[in-house]
């Protein structure tokens, strides 16, 4: 089954639950012209194409998630909280376009909340790397598969990513990427502000945390604000809540700036 179909399969199934949503997903997917916006330039169309192809002759993506897929075999068929147990580790895609990104934009400073086992973080580590210059600060609330190691609040929604036993927060980070690394624990509505006040004007923002409206909209607005001018604010799992979308409608647009869709649950923002 080629992807295209399982793409048009998926959004037919929604339809059949949620006729708005469905047609929301399939506006933002047929959309999806982020290169464009977030590698600039003519030749934005070859440049995803080269940076693509250089991840995956790297073979960096395939080894982190055969790393996750060993670490979480022992616990397959595992619960939490009633939810089955996950790596939650960024989609493939996704991790190809935050290569792309790093590559291209070369920044100095990105900022991503949400760790959990770190694939996307040892990406952009990689890519900041290949660069010769940058550096990663993110933020997460980490929850573990053994309950006696939480002993944090989690939000109602939540999936069942965790990181297995034996493992901290971005375990996946290789050790001799870490000098480039700042990981700071804490809920973002506590902490996010002003570590953004701390760190100043960040190149690349990425929200990939819980995925609340109330948290989403939060961490949008508090991202993008902190953005440099010409920076680029990344928004994954939109699809989770209309927080995007009224951040878009309320802020961002008014601002001025311009937007691009990845696929039905990731955008990207440009701040003029």
């Amino acid at each position: 089954m080629t992807k295209s179909f399982s793409q048009a399969a998926a959004l037919a199934r929604k339809a059949a639950r949620d006729p708005h949503a469905a047609a929301l997903a399939l506006y933002r997917t047929l959309n999806a012209d982020w290169p464009r916006l977030a590698l600039g330039g003519p030749d934005a169309a070859e440049a995803w194409t080269q940076a693509r192809d250089e991840l995956r002759a790297l073979g960096l993506l395939a080894r982190f998630e055969h790393e996750l897929r060993a670490a979480f075999a022992p616990l397959a068929g595992q619960e939490i909280r009633g939810k089955r147990v996950v790596a939650g580790g960024v989609k493939p895609g996704h991790a190809e376009m935050l290569w792309a990104v790093v590559r291209r934009r070369r920044p100095q400073l990105v900022v991503e909340t949400g760790v959990c086992n770190g694939l996307s973080s040892a990406i952009i580590l990689e890519a900041l790397a290949a660069n010769g210059s940058g550096r990663l600060v993110s933020l997460d609330l980490a929850e573990f598969c053994d309950p006696a190691l939480n002993d944090i609040e989690v939000w109602e929604g939540k999936g069942g990513a965790v990181i297995p036993a034996g493992k901290a927060v971005g375990w996946l980070v290789p050790d001799h990427r870490r000098a480039g690394w700042r990981l700071e624990l804490g809920r973002a509505q506590d902490r996010l502000a002003p570590l953004l006040a701390e760190l100043g004007p960040v190149d690349v923002f990425i929200h990939d945390s819980e995925h609340s409206y109330d948290n989403q909209l939060f961490e949008f607005r508090e991202g993008f604000a902190a953005l440099a001018p010409g920076g680029l604010l990344i928004a994954t799992d939109i699809n989770w809540s209309n927080a995007f979308d009224d951040f878009w409608a309320a802020a961002a647009r008014k601002a001025g700036a311009r937007r691009a869709f990845v696929d039905h649950s990731c955008a990207l923002v440009a701040k003029p």
